[in-house]
């Protein structure tokens, strides 16, 4: 497991981009190269942005353009206005389906803000330490491709996020999110934990 630990800490996390209107509709962006977290996703959420991890290489090419994002300690994150094309054809590349990058299951989307129809002292009234998340499954009986789950790695090294790249009848193989160089590994489904995945 010592082994496993340190292919873990060297392991670099894929790129997570965020985008959005502001409540004047103009558009505002920025990349995360350190992966996504609950701090980030919250922040975000909290300024009308959508955050995608792992779509289509159309799309990263796109969210590479994009300024550098910050998360400071106080929750609020730094993301800039952007250029309305950019904004546009990232939107655009968003809206088509995923596609399989070097062997890696898309996460696709992570969160995506309240719709605005929504009231808004409903959100504001809402304090959620996990935000709702695609690709999140409700029962062990709906986990496929793609749905991302947490798998234990043993005692001292607790659970971690890992997605769903095949499943077959009882049988999950699992990549861990965070760590795409560390090898694919195969679970029985039963042993595998569920993230919640929010409001209906």
């Amino acid at each position: 497991m010592t082994k496993k630990v340190e292919k873990k800490d060297t392991a670099v996390a894929s790129p997570v981009f965020a985008f959005g209107l502001d409540e004047n509709g103009k558009p505002r962006g920025a990349k995360f190269l350190q992966g996504s977290n609950n701090d980030l996703v919250n922040a975000a959420l909290r300024m009308n942005c959508r955050v995608i991890q792992n779509h289509s290489a159309a799309l990263t090419a796109l969210g590479m353009k994009l300024p550098v994002g910050r998360v400071y300690a106080s929750g609020k994150a730094f993301i800039p206005n952007i250029r309305r094309d950019l904004y546009e054809k990232l939107d655009a590349a968003r809206q088509q389906p995923p596609e399989q990058i070097e062997g890696i299951v898309p996460v696709n989307l992570i969160a995506e803000p309240p719709a605005a129809s929504e009231p808004t002292d409903k959100a504001a009234s809402v304090a959620c330490a996990s935000p709702m998340i695609s690709g999140l499954p409700k029962s062990w009986e709906v986990i496929a491709a793609g749905h991302m789950v947490l798998a234990f790695e043993g005692p001292g090294e607790g659970w971690w996020e890992a997605v769903v790249v095949q499943r077959e009848e009882e049988i999950l193989t699992l990549r861990y999110r965070d760590y795409p160089k560390v090898l694919n590994f195969q679970r029985h489904v039963t042993t595998v934990a569920l993230i919640n995945p929010g409001p209906a």
